[in-house]
């Protein structure tokens, strides 16, 4: 028998936070990965900390959370590995046509109460930024706080610096099901072991919905296909994170889209350029349940969308492409905190694209409400209940 303090359901970037955070506040963690770290939508994704893309109001607010904590983190990681953080490249929302021009007018109004500095240009200025940029683009939204971090690299710290504080991680190490002490979760079953812990972390990602049902709760969790295809190395032809208006139109304003094609695939646009010089260039937002495999027509679709944008990216050669599952939830928020309707089962999942720009605020909040009882911040409105079934 193993017993912990805390055990913790998943080894991506919101797992391993989660575990780094807890061992901080000097709790005995157990992370459990059923695969390897970074398997599942940490481990396919590019590596954007953008708050302008964040609904205005508490996602945005709990964003620009995460921002403040992602200022201070390299220098409290207590490891050796780069996380290549870039905390203010600044990041570019470009708009295509009147349409999505309209939209994100009207969507910095809104993000720029919360205190967002923001900015709409007009294409000539947008190509001061970013010179790649199609002269036939209508203009962008631009934030100069936007940033950028190497998601494997960023999880893998976490671990390091979480496993000189006592931490366990276990990989290989899928739950078969779960511990009950009368209606108290009290551990799992995994990899041929019971675990037991005061608390059990649901931090399943895209799984996250598969975890809770095990303890009987309905949680909406869906998987969203993203798909990204990566160029070769590349002369420097970025200096920002980029996305398409469209990003945001297909996350809140779906039913502005009229072409079917767009719809069906979630066809987007971003684009970052890593530290080696590839371009890596995505993406879709496809409900095709838990199927990672790619497809020719969302490869074709992101790179001839890319073209549109940055004419360039038609000289490149593409060596691969991956996909990912984004975890969403009906409003978009993820699941964070204890539910009370089982007790000792604490949910931190749900997090749809945002998982890297909200990793640190999603581990130190669910930390402390595990440890203290209380957030430093807000978490209700991620509440399992507000899905009226889990109340």
């Amino acid at each position: 028998m193993r017993k912990y303090d805390v055990i913790v359901v998943g080894g991506g970037i919101i797992g391993t936070a989660l575990t780094w955070y807890l061992s901080r506040m000097g709790k005995r963690v157990a992370l459990l990965e059923k695969v390897d770290l970074c398997n599942g939508s940490a481990g396919a994704t590019d590596g954007y900390i953008t708050p302008h893309t964040k609904q205005p109001g508490y996602h945005l607010e709990l964003a620009l959370e995460s921002c403040k904590l992602y200022e201070t983190l390299r220098a409290e990681i207590e490891s050796d590995i780069d996380i290549e953080l870039d905390l203010h490249c600044g990041g570019l929302q470009v708009c295509e046509d009147e349409m999505q021009w309209d939209l994100l007018c009207d969507n910095k109004e809104k993000l720029a109460a919360s205190g967002l500095e923001l900015y709409m240009l007009e294409i000539e200025e947008a190509r001061k930024i970013e010179p790649a940029i199609s002269p036939k683009m209508r203009g962008a939204m631009y934030s100069p706080i936007a940033g950028s971090v190497n998601p494997f690299r960023l999880a893998q710290a976490f671990v390091d610096n979480a496993k000189k504080l006592g931490a366990r991680i276990q990989i290989e190490a899928g739950v078969d099901s779960l511990i009950f002490d009368g209606e108290r979760l009290v551990g799992v079953r995994a990899a041929g072991e019971n675990w037991y812990g005061d608390y059990v972390a649901n931090c399943c990602g895209s799984w996250g919905g598969v975890l809770a049902k095990m303890a009987g709760l309905d949680i909406p969790i869906t998987p969203k296909r993203g798909q990204i295809v990566v160029s070769e190395p590349a002369p420097p032809l970025l200096n920002t994170v980029m996305q398409t208006g469209l990003y945001t139109i297909i996350k809140f304003h779906p039913e502005r889209i009229t072409d079917e094609r767009i719809f069906r695939l979630g066809l987007g646009f971003g684009i970052e350029q890593t530290r080696d010089g590839s371009l890596l260039i995505g993406g879709t937002r496809e409900l095709v349940g838990f199927d990672r495999g790619n497809t020719l027509e969302c490869i074709e679709g992101v790179v001839q969308t890319a073209q549109v944008y940055i004419p360039a990216i038609a000289d490149l050669h593409f060596i691969r492409c991956f996909s990912g599952l984004r975890p969403h939830t009906p409003d978009g928020l993820p699941v964070l905190g204890r539910v009370p309707q089982v007790p000792g089962l604490v949910m931190c999942c749900g997090h749809e694209g945002d998982g890297i720009a909200l990793a640190p605020v999603s581990g130190k909040l669910t930390a402390e409400e595990i440890v203290y009882g209380k957030t430093s911040f807000p978490i209700e409105p991620c509440s399992a209940g507000r899905f009226g079934k889990n109340k």
